[in-house]
């Protein structure tokens, strides 16, 4: 198992309000295992090292109960007190893997016993509920400190200006993802808003119509994965600055509180974002409804997208404007402290809800 890589430790005699053991081989993937969050959160939560200790055990996948089931029972033989939590950042491993990625509450069989659990998730919380920048975005200093020149950047082109820099492109569309396929990664809960997408965008990818169509990632080409850059989103921003028309901003999963930096990515370096959205998705709250292609309507069939095709000047002057917005956003002090106090009174809401709840 992998070990966080700091731990906040009581500030003051009686400051902390929960105290939590995070377990498993995922445990890097969830919203404590980020600084700009943990430091947001101050004494409101421990972080300890051993589950005598705590008021909650943490996982962040279900294969942890698969990996770890014998012994997370055997803590709570020793610990009744003790709570456990699967706290989910992945609609992806949700979907995939979890029985019923729409249950809060669930039980997971051990063979010897029974492990019950509560499921925090993009499905089953509002702690991904963004109202201005999506978790992902505040994970890491890095996402906003990169976006901020660009967009004040991108923020002085007029229409005019998109129109010109999109028709002498060097790209006609970038596609930077895994190329996945198999029945496995086809689950679906249209009721939810929850399917997935790892398929449906290597298949749009491969049928993208072009001469100068770029496809990268793990089964497009052999090359090591990009987060084994040094800076792997830096690094995407800097090769694709000001070259390519569109590019993909396919999540892997469609999921209606689900918004990565994808999208984010494709607007930076002024491209025209391909992306899936379904009514009620949370990108519409986020970015509005213009200034990307939208392909919802196409889930059933892959379209054979011609990304050679212009851009017309409509689009151009609804990018231009969503630019601008971008740009404030992101110069918004007072709005990414507004997003990361959401997130954290959201989340402490829930954690103090299932450590202090019935037994």
């Amino acid at each position: 198992m992998t070990r966080l890589a700091s731990r906040h430790r009581p500030g003051r005699a009686g400051a902390v309000r929960i105290s939590v053991f995070v377990y498993g081989g995922y445990r890097n993937r969830q919203p404590l295992a980020y600084a700009p969050i943990r430091e947001r959160l101050g004494d409101r939560i421990a972080l300890v090292d051993t589950a005598e200790d705590a008021q909650l055990l943490v996982v962040s996948h279900y294969k942890d109960f698969e990996l770890f089931g014998d012994r997370i029972l055997a803590l709570l033989d020793r610990l009744p007190h003790l709570h456990v939590l699967l706290l989910s950042e992945e609609p992806f491993w949700d979907s995939i893997w979890m029985p019923d990625p729409l249950a809060r509450s669930q039980r997971y069989d051990t063979g010897r016993g029974h492990i019950q659990y509560t499921v925090l998730s993009h499905q089953t919380s509002a702690i991904f509920h963004a109202r201005h920048i999506p978790y992902f975005l505040l994970t890491d200093s890095r996402y906003i400190a990169h976006y901020r020149p660009l967009f004040s950047r991108n923020a002085g082109m007029s229409a005019e200006d998109w129109h010109r820099q999109f028709a002498h492109a060097r790209h006609d569309a970038v596609f930077l993802n895994i190329r996945r396929t198999g029945r496995l990664l086809h689950p679906c809960y249209p009721s939810a808003g929850l399917w997935a997408l790892s398929v449906y965008r290597s298949e749009f990818a491969a049928l993208c119509r072009g001469t100068r169509v770029v496809r990268e990632g793990q089964g497009w080409v052999s090359a090591p994965p990009r987060q084994e850059l040094t800076d792997w989103h830096a690094d995407k921003l800097c090769r694709f600055d000001l070259s390519c028309r569109y590019m993909s901003a396919f999540e892997n999963t469609h999921q209606p509180d689900y918004v990565s930096e994808k999208i984010y990515d494709a607007l930076a370096v002024g491209a025209v974002p391909l992306y899936m959205a379904a009514k009620r998705h949370g990108v519409f709250r986020l970015l509005g409804s213009e200034g990307w292609l939208n392909f919802s309507d196409r889930l059933d069939s892959v379209p054979a997208f011609d990304a050679g095709r212009p851009v017309d000047l409509a689009t151009c002057a609804a990018y231009a404007r969503l630019q601008d917005r971008m740009a404030r956003l992101f110069d918004d002090r007072r709005a990414i402290e507004d997003e990361y106090e959401r997130l954290c009174t959201t989340l402490m809401g829930e954690l103090t809800g299932i450590a202090h709840g019935p037994d």
